[in-house]
C-alpha cells in the first residue's frame, strides 16, 4: 500500500519541512538544494556555508531518506571524483 506519494523533489522537500523531521543543519543543506539539480558534498558545504565534514555527516544521515547518490562528479578544488547527490523524488 503506498501513501503519501510526491510528484517532486520539491514537494518532498517542503513535506519533510514542515513535519520538523529534519535537524537545522539538515534543513540547511536541503534548503540549498534545487530539484534535479546535481551537487558534490563540497559544493553543498560551500553553498550552505558549513563545514564539509559536517555536510558529510549529515548527508549520509540523509541517504536515501532525503538525498540520493546519482552517480559521480569531478570535484573542481580536488580533481577527485566523488559522489554525485540530488534530493529525492519520492516515489
Amino acid at each position: 500500500m503506498k501513501t503519501n506519494i510526491k510528484s517532486s523533489s520539491l514537494d518532498a522537500f517542503y513535506d519533510h519541512k514542515k513535519s520538523q523531521k529534519l535537524q537545522a543543519q539538515q534543513l540547511k543543506i536541503v534548503s540549498v538544494m534545487q530539484p534535479e539539480k546535481v551537487y558534490t558534498r563540497r559544493e553543498l558545504a560551500q553553498l550552505s556555508g558549513i563545514e564539509t565534514s559536517t555536510v558529510s555527516a549529515r548527508v549520509n544521515s540523509m541517504i536515501d531518506t532525503v538525498i540520493k547518490i546519482v552517480g559521480t562528479k569531478k570535484d573542481p578544488l580536488t580533481n577527485k571524483t566523488v559522489e554525485a547527490l540530488q534530493l529525492k523524488v519520492a516515489a
